[in-house]
């Protein structure tokens, strides 16, 4: 609207309407006009009032209007709020111009007219109240109020249409739940009034529930009448009405949803009060039983029910097990039909509340019987001892045993025995009675043809398959005396020598008697016939030893013959005969002769390996073997080393060379020995000396072979320019140097002198320009050699106008003696200057001293010695000096050749100071007995050696003077003087001559005087047992003499010190021989040492000697060892028997039957046998892993000693998987096909069913992908190759196609892969006819297995447009349906399960359901399709074949390596149900060197292994499935024991010290040291053995290689030896064996064992009268070979106590002067007297 222009009013009026101030709601709103003119129009009247400061009255205006009413309905007039009688107003301002304005939005206001209409229907709810003001031109305002009544236009409302209540059924009546009110918008008596319960769902019973309110807003409760009972209902469903007080009433209504909560208020109740049941004695551990089924109505917790066996009053041996959740009664343990037939459990149920309640059933269990026993095999044996020995007398039919077999099994009845073995010896007989058979005599026996029959008694029961049972017998024959002693040979010759003492051994004569040894029948006894010469000989009754009775005589009788009779012991005693021939030797009486005793002989050097240079001989004249000599060369004159350079035939005497000889660096004369030994080991020796000659082997050598020289270019020719010096190391005219000059570019300008190899100038060199020459000099020997190296000389020319100066000859030759002192001239070079100069000349030595021997003075060129000379050392030196004048550049230089001259200044040097040598009083004349050889260093005739024998005592010696060989003149059978000393000097031919001494004893062998000792015996042997005690008495050796007055008292035994004999002792006086050590037969068999035997009172030592051979008999103290401390094997399954699987070795040490081992399997035979006498396994019925992975075999190996010794060892059979089982389709029975529906139209993707596959096969052979073969299918269905899943991939027509038929195949991964196939029919189900697929209801249900039979899956309605509560509707699944697990009430369509589900049989339904409506005319179909998909539940536990397994691995096997693949199989059919996580964890706390894989269940290596540190790992792998709530997921487990096995990857470590000490007294065997060294390693490969390797070459000890104990194997001289080295290796008995090595030093102790020695026997000294007390006499020395204290000297003197003789402990020892008539002194030296 416009606004009009307002006349002037009065101010005084505008200043009233100040006064009073507009209300707030005006003040609020916005403007109000039609032209939207807003708050402008009001204020223009205000301004107009304050200009003409007039004064504006207020008014009120109170209207209503109804709600709801129509658009443009009056609602007044603001003019009515004016006073009346106003005049013309012009129009109204309003308050509210704005366009958003409340009121201009609700009410249309005429600005001329003030008439007010409403401009929509009004809602009180939404705006109750408008305000404005309007103002008009005189400036009079009114406050139009419009308020909006109020009509019943909204019904109460609760602030949701439904509610769900959640109520314990345990709630007591009264109890109030409170509920939301109604709202009601209207006001007053149109807003809420109250509440109305309507319906309590369909029952007729009385009322649950009550309302319970005030006045509204009070709250609304529901309050509870009477206890509820989720069981018979679980839900309640009530309407609440809500009303108010209009006319009509409206209201609103709530749906509440009552939930009874589910109280633990039911006990489990079983289906049956007893459960029978039977089962298989043989049902492995987790056969089904049976299915227990209790149901609790309560829910959740409160209804799952558990099953427990009650342990306390049933199966307490826990033979069966419960699955806690299912019910299933499984086999837990082994049972046993013949242990108990029938089992009765009492299981209960027990629910899952906080206070859960029990339920109980009995479980009858009746156990059938399988032929699980094999027939047991008892044996009474009827001999004569009752044992398995049975006389080889026994006659055909004699009783030998008493058979009964028995069987548990209800088979037993019909028992079968067979006897296998024994060559038809024996037979078995009925006994007449059932099960009893007489074990008899079928043919003869005779022990010595078969001492041991194994018979094999074989019993089968009747049972299916039948079981059968094996035993062994081992019967031995019992021996009878029916077989004589046997000779090998009727005839025996032996020989004798003619000087064999009575009681010599000849022969030992061995008969054998077949009967059972050690028995009387085979004891045999020897005795001799009466013959000629039976006199002479005797033999030993029980070892059938002959020897000689008396002195023989080879003249006399040169042969015999005797005849020796066995007779064995048994009744009647046997005999049988033999002959001996005895023939008669001739004695060993001659030693070998040489033809010369001194050979000489010469040999080139460089002579071929092979060259023989000389033959010695010798002869002898003793016959047969005696006479046979073998020859022996060593080097030396004087020691026992082998010849290196040289070798002689045994045989022939040939000496030849054996290795490359050469003159210049080897010895240039050999010197050696050679022995020649007879057959009966007397020798002799002779001498032989080679002289190497030299050939001409060297080539010339110029030392230096660089010669530089500077000589003036106006040298005339003719001078000595320089000398070039070749030598050559051979001699003779090899060794003579001739020289010559090489052509070249200057030699021209030179000569060379051929023989000293001065080279001379021979043409000037004023016209070259050359400032250097260069030349070249050959060398050739006097055999044509020349040198390989040339000398170079290099000729400096200087062009200078200063000539140098020039010595006055090229050489000077100086010779000096080498015993000048140093300082002494040796000769004098001089140089001249040239002419018209008077510069000064230096001289200087340049080369050739490099020791800096000489000196020369610098001005006089006098050269002088500055250290000692050597002839020896070198006897040439070539020094070049050089000339210079002033500091010219310009030298000259000259060679200066000095000779040393040898001086006898090296006396002759004999290699030792005295000598010994012994020889025998026959020995013959002109015999050479000693090469005394010296050597001395100076050359010439002061190297030239002269022997002499200084001393003259007696003339039966004499020596060459050049050789110093030493030759026997005369014989020495007159001479009463055993003891010659010879002084023989070796004299050079210098001047003043030097000699030395050596002092050569010659002992001559006394003759053996006195009385003669003998043994009685030769040879003794004995044999004891390994078992003996220490000191046991073994064997008694007697001798006697052949001298009447000696008796046995006089004599003394005594055994040789050996290695042998370090285990026994002799009584010296008895002779009894007695174990001073423990014997192992295992060690050492036998024994052989001599025994001596010695008479004190006869003063020339003479003894006997006789040879003691003790065997030692082995006893059955070892028991067999395994080579292993476990075994583990693997064999592939298959469908035969693989046949041998290993070896299982065992060693005894033990020998003969002692040692002889067999193997006996102690476990089940039933896969595996053992080879009794290899040891090896045997599979004999096939192997399937899917059957039994693992095999655990006890495996006993017995030696067949008296007592027998056993052991046992477990060996573990590993059977590995191969591809032998096709994948198969549990769901579907072999041979069928299964049908599956699909309804038409479904959309891309819907799931038709899930395939599910199995596989029995481990790992990848077990691994089932899933695959469509069918070639016409492909394009409209597809499986997923992991979970099987079948789908469609595009909508399916059934007018396109009704049926596919489809081929789906399961594969393993194996090489190669199987495969299994199931034909899958599908059918088109298509919608009803005339209407489309939206017009078709289609419901679409998942249920999970487990879901209870006879609950309602839900109920089928009609489609939401044919709705209808009064309709007559009929339901029922289409009969073209064959499936039974699904119903339907036909009168509520309610569907229920009809049958227990299982996802792994069916996955998938689909139902049709028709329904018929009677209500139409004629009655119409409806049909809906039910799309039913089973979830599958995890009702299957992960599990492994084995609870238990045992794994050998080797410790060296690398980090990552696999150690065993783990596989569990769940029975669940859904991929994540069905997939198993592996995990692992340790029986203790330690670090797990393993790893798994959590898909594969593949074990590896973590870390790096250590059998040391860990001997085996116990581990639990567990098999998790993967369902998809953590809380149902299911756990298998099998404890693994991983046994890690030793190699031998430790050495030896020694412990022991290397550092003990003996006395060097000790006895022979007394325990030096104990060698411990310890070796980690398991088993053979921690079986440490020591061993002496050097240090021990004397065999001064033994070292035991099993107790590491060193005894002394001889006597220990601490003055011979003071320490031994001894390098032990300790090493064990892996393969490959390591080692330790540790020196071992052995410290002997000294004892006061040696005698203090005088120097000289008589010293000789004269001493003045008067002379002073104190003054020196003379000295003597006595040495004591022993050691420290022990070598404390005392002197003392005898006869005169005048001289006093120094007692200190230093020597030598002084005697004092004093006052003394002429004559001897005898002075004493002893040892300390406290040491």
């Amino acid at each position: 609207m416009g606004q009009r222009p307002l006349p002037p009013r009065p101010s005084s009026r505008c200043q009233r309407q100040q006064e009073q101030p507009l209300p707030q709601e005006s003040r609020r709103r916005g403007g109000f006009g039609a032209s939207g003119a807003g708050l402008p129009a009001l204020l223009v009247p205000l301004w107009l009032c304050a200009a003409g400061s007039c004064s504006a009255q207020l008014y009120n205006l109170s209207l209503a209007v109804d709600e709801g009413l129509p658009a443009d309905t009056l609602v007044g007039d603001i003019r009515a709020g004016l006073p009346p009688g106003d005049g013309q107003l012009g129009g109204f301002f309003l308050s509210e111009g704005s366009g958003e304005s409340a009121v201009l939005a609700d009410f249309h206001v005429q600005p001329d007219t003030g008439i007010i209409r409403t401009a929509r229907r009004l809602d009180r709810e939404r705006w109750a109240r408008y305000s404005f003001v309007a103002a008009t031109l005189r400036g009079e305002m009114v406050q139009v109020e419009i308020a909006v009544t109020d009509v019943n236009d909204h019904p109460p409302r609760f602030p949701r249409d439904s509610l769900r209540l959640n109520v314990s059924e345990l709630s007591p009546p009264g109890t109030a739940f409170r509920l939301p009110g109604a709202r009601d918008p209207d006001a007053g008596s149109f807003s809420t009034q109250g509440y109305t319960l309507l319906a309590e769902g369909q029952e007729a019973a009385p009322p649950l529930f009550r309302l319970r309110y005030g006045s509204p807003p009070e709250p609304l409760d529901l309050v509870l009448l009477r206890r509820l009972d989720r069981e018979r209902a679980d839900s309640h469903r009530l309407l609440i009405q809500a009303w108010d007080g209009g006319s009509p009433r409206l209201s609103g209504r709530l749906r509440v949803e009552i939930r009874v909560l589910d109280e633990n208020d039911n006990a489990p109740a079983f289906s049956q009060r007893e459960y029978r049941a039977r089962v298989r004695e043989d049902a492995a551990p987790g056969t089904a039983v049976c299915r227990l089924l209790a149901t609790d109505p309560d829910l959740g917790a409160n209804g799952e029910v558990r099953y427990l066996i009650n342990r306390r009053q049933s199966d307490p041996a826990a033979y069966f097990a419960v699955e806690e959740r299912t019910g299933l009664l499984r086999v837990d343990r082994p049972l046993d039909r013949e242990a108990r037939a029938l089992h009765r459990l009492i299981v209960q149920a027990r629910d899952g509340g906080a206070e859960p309640e029990v339920g109980s059933a009995l479980v009858s269990v009746a156990v059938l019987d399988v032929n699980d026993n094999s027939p047991a095999i008892h044996v009474l044996y009827l001999t004569e001892g009752g044992g398995a020995r049975l006389s080889e007398a026994a006659r055909p039919g004699d009783y030998v045993a008493r058979v009964s077999v028995s069987d548990p099994d209800e088979a037993g009845d019909e028992l079968g025995l067979s006897l296998q073995g024994g060559d038809g010896t024996f037979a078995l007989r009925p006994g007449g009675a059932a099960g009893l058979y007489f074990l008899c005599v079928e043919g003869p026996l005779d022990r010595e043809s078969r001492e041991l029959y194994e018979l094999r008694l074989a019993a089968t029961d009747g049972g299916s398959p039948p079981l059968s049972a094996h035993e062994t017998l081992l019967l031995r024959i019992a021996d009878i005396n029916d077989q004589p002693p046997a000779f090998p040979q009727p005839r025996y010759r032996a020989a004798v020598s003619e000087a064999a003492s009575p009681g010599t051994a000849v022969l030992r004569l061995s008969a054998s008697d077949a009967d059972e040894p050690g028995s009387p029948n085979a004891q045999v006894r020897y005795a001799l016939e009466a013959a000629p010469g039976l006199e002479l000989f005797h033999i030993d009754p029980l070892s059938g030893v002959i020897s000689t009775r008396r002195a023989l005589d080879r003249e006399r009788e040169a042969a015999l013959e005797l005849r020796v009779v066995a007779r064995d012991l048994g009744e009647p005693p046997l005999s049988a005969s033999c002959l001996v021939s005895v023939r008669v030797e001739d004695a060993n009486d001659n030693e070998p002769v040489f033809e010369q005793q001194v050979y000489s002989a010469s040999l080139a050097e460089h002579a071929g390996p092979g060259h023989c240079l000389l033959q010695v001989k010798a002869a002898d004249a003793d016959a047969g073997q005696f006479g046979r000599i073998e020859y022996f060369l060593y080097d030396g004159f004087h020691n026992y080393e082998k010849s290196k350079a040289f070798q002689i035939d045994p045989h022939t005497g040939h000496i030849c060379v054996c290795q490359d000889i050469d003159r210049e660096g080897d010895p240039t004369t050999y010197d050696l020995l050679v022995k020649a030994t007879d057959g009966g080991g007397l020798s002799s020796q002779a001498f032989v000396r080679i002289e190497i000659e030299d050939i001409n082997d060297n080539q010339p050598i110029f030392e230096p072979a660089s010669y530089v020289t500077s000589i003036s270019s106006h040298t005339h020719p003719g001078t000595e320019i320089i000398n070039v010096v070749a030598t050559d190391r051979d001699s003779g005219i090899y060794g003579v140097v001739t020289y010559e000059l090489v052509p070249g570019e200057f030699s021209s300008f030179f000569q060379v002198d051929t023989s000293s190899g001065i080279i001379y100038l021979i043409s000037a060199l004023s016209h070259l320009d050359h400032t250097m020459m260069f030349l070249t000099v050959s060398a050739r020997d006097g055999g044509g050699l020349t040198s390989v190296v040339n000398a170079s000389v290099t000729v400096n020319i200087v062009q200078a106008t200063l000539a140098p100066a020039i010595f006055e000859r090229s050489r000077y030759t100086f010779s000096v003696p080498e015993d000048v002192p140093e300082g002494s001239p040796v000769g004098t070079v001089k140089a001249r200057e040239p002419l018209n100069t008077f510069e000064v000349i230096s001289y200087t030595i340049s080369s050739g001293d490099p020791y800096g021997r000489f000196s020369i003075d610098p001005q006089f060129g006098i050269i002088l010695t500055k250290k000692q000379l050597d002839h020896e050392t070198q006897s040439l030196i070539i020094l070049t000096v050089q000339s210079q004048l002033a500091r010219s550049p310009i030298y000259s230089s000259t060679q200066v050749n000095i000779s040393v001259i040898d001086v006898n200044d090296n006396p002759p040097v004999f290699l030792t100071e005295s000598d010994k040598i012994t020889i025998s009083y026959s020995t013959v004349p002109g015999t050479a007995l000693y090469i005394a050889h010296a050597e001395d260093k100076d050359s010439g005739l002061n190297g030239v050696i002269k022997y002499t024998i200084a001393n003259r005592q007696s003339n039966a010696f004499t020596i060459d003077p050049s050789l110093g060989v030493v030759y026997l003149t005369r014989t020495l059978f007159t001479d009463k003087q055993h003891e010659y000393a010879l002084h023989i000097t070796a004299e050079d031919h210098g001047t003043p001559s030097l000699s030395s001494l050596l002092m050569l004893t010659v002992i001559v062998e006394k003759q053996k005087m006195g009385t003669t000792l003998t043994f009685e015996n030769l040879v003794y042997q004995v044999e004891v047992s390994e078992t003996s005690s220490l000191d046991a008495k073994i064997l008694q050796v007697q001798a006697h003499t052949q001298v009447p007055q000696h008796t046995a008292s006089q004599i003394v035994y005594s055994l040789e010190p050996s290695t042998d004999s370090a285990a026994f002792g002799i009584d010296p006086v008895t002779g009894w021989i007695y174990l001073r050590k423990y014997l192992n037969y295992e060690s050492t068999q036998m024994y052989n040492f001599r025994a001596f035997v010695s008479s004190p009172e006869d003063s020339s030592g003479q003894n006997a000697s006789t040879s003691v051979i003790v065997n030692v008999r082995d006893e059955n103290d070892n028991s067999p060892m395994f080579m292993r401390d476990l075994y583990f094997f693997e064999i592939e399954e298959s469908p035969v028997p693989r046949g041998v699987v290993g070896t299982i070795t065992a060693v005894d040490r033990d020998s003969g039957r002692n040692g002889q081992l067999s193997y006996f399997l102690l476990s089940d035979g039933k896969f595996f046998k053992i080879n009794s006498n290899t040891g090896e396994i045997i599979n004999w019925v096939a192997l399937d892993h899917e059957q039994q992975t693992h095999h655990q075999l006890i495996v006993l190996v017995t030696d067949h000693g008296d007592p027998r010794r056993n052991a046992t060892i477990t060996a573990y059979i590993l059977v590995a998987d191969i591809n032998d089982n096709q994948p198969y389709f549990p769901q579907i029975p072999s041979g069928k096909e299964v049908t599956l529906k699909v309804l038409e139209g479904q959309p891309e993707g819907t799931l038709v069913t899930t395939m599910f596959a199995k596989d029995l096969d481990f790992g990848n052979n077990g691994v089932v992908l899933y695959s469509i073969l069918s070639e016409d299918s492909f394009s409209h269905f597809q499986i997923d190759a992991n979970n099987g899943k079948l789908r469609t991939t595009e909508a399916l027509s059934y007018n396109w196609r009704p049926n596919y038929r489809i081929l789906v195949m399961a594969s393993d991964q194996g090489m190669p892969p199987l495969q299994g196939h199931a034909v899958v029919n599908i059918q088109v189900i298509p919608f009803s006819k005339g209407r489309s697929v939206f017009s078709q209801d289609i419901r679409h249900f998942v249920i999970p297995e487990n879901f209870k039979p006879a609950q309602i899956l839900s109920s089928v309605k009609l489609p939401g447009h044919y709705l209808q509560t009064d309709r007559k509707l009929h339901f029922s699944i289409s009969e073209e349906e064959d499936d039974d697990h699904f119903e339907i009430d036909s009168s509520t369509g309610d569907l229920f399960l009809s049958k227990e589900l299982d996802y792994e049989t069916t996955s998938h339904f689909l139902l049709r359901v028709v329904m018929k409506d009677y209500n139409k005319n004629p009655p119409q179909n409806y049909t809906v399709f039910l799309s039913i998909d089973v979830e599958d539940q995890n009702d299957h536990s992960p599990y492994f074949q084995d609870n238990f397994i045992v794994i050998g691995i080797q410790e060296n096997i690398p980090v990552g390596s696999l150690v065993y693949t783990f596989n569990a199989k769940d029975g669940d059919g859904s991929f994540l149900n069905s997939r198993v996580q592996y995990s692992l964890e340790m029986s203790d706390s330690g670090e797990n060197p393993f790893l798994i894989h959590p898909s594969y269940g593949t074990l590896i290596t973590a870390i790096p292994l250590d059998r040391e540190i860990t001997h085996s790992v116990v581990l639990r792998v567990s098999a998790s499935d993967q369902a998809i709530n953590l809380t149902e997921r299911r756990l298998g487990s099998l404890t693994a024991k991983i046994v890690i096995l030793d190699i031998n990857d430790n050495s030896p470590q020694f412990v022991s010290s290397s550092l003990s000490y003996v006395m060097e007294n000790a006895e022979v065997g007394s325990l030096v040291h104990h060698v411990v060294a310890e070796d980690p390693d398991e088993g053979r490969n921690g079986q440490v053995t020591y061993h002496i390797i050097s240090g021990n070459e004397n065999k001064a000890f033994m070292l035991d290689k099993t107790t590491g104990l060193l005894t002394t194997a001889f006597p220990l001289d601490h003055e011979s030896q003071e320490y031994y080295s001894l390098t032990i290796v300790a090493l064990d008995d892996g393969t490959p064996s390591l080692s330790a090595t540790q020196m071992l030093t052995v410290s002997i102790l000294d004892v006061n064992d040696e005698r203090p020695v005088f120097q000289k026997q008589l010293y000789e000294a004269a001493v003045c009268e008067n002379r002073n007390p104190g003054e020196f006499v003379i000295n003597v020395e006595a040495v004591d070979r022993d050691s420290g204290s022990c070598l404390v000297l005392n002197f003392e003197q005898f006869l005169l106590s005048m001289l006093p003789v120094s007692s200190s402990s230093s020597i030598p020892k002084t005697i004092w002067r004093c006052m003394l008539p002429a004559g001897p002194v005898r002075v004493y030296a002893t040892t300390n007297p406290q040491v």
